[in-house]
């Protein structure tokens, strides 16, 4: 997006990727661990928050949901960063 923003809205006042690290994404990821990998990579895990999909998904796949986050292959700050802290920071609890 940054190549084209340029010729797309020569107006705008920054790219894309900067204005997309101040946004929060959550996990919805079904379980897609390179997804998850990447969304981390790309925006940080201090902007992930846990995603359930409740109330669409819920016993098992509610769990696994969070199971997912822990069997990603984050690293063991990344995933208590996604689990504990994210939400309570941006929601003003921490």
């Amino acid at each position: 997006m940054d190549d084209q923003v340029g010729w797309e809205m020569p107006s705008a006042p920054e790219k894309p990727s900067v204005a997309a690290k101040r946004t929060w994404y959550d996990t919805v990821g079904h379980g897609h661990r390179p997804a998850l990998r990447a969304a981390v990579e790309t925006f940080g895990a201090d902007r992930l928050v846990l995603g359930t999909g409740l109330p669409y998904e819920s016993g098992e796949l509610f769990k696994e949901a969070v199971r997912y986050i822990g069997n990603a292959g984050l690293t063991p700050a990344d995933a208590r960063q996604i689990l504990d802290v994210t939400a309570a920071t941006l929601l003003g609890l921490a």
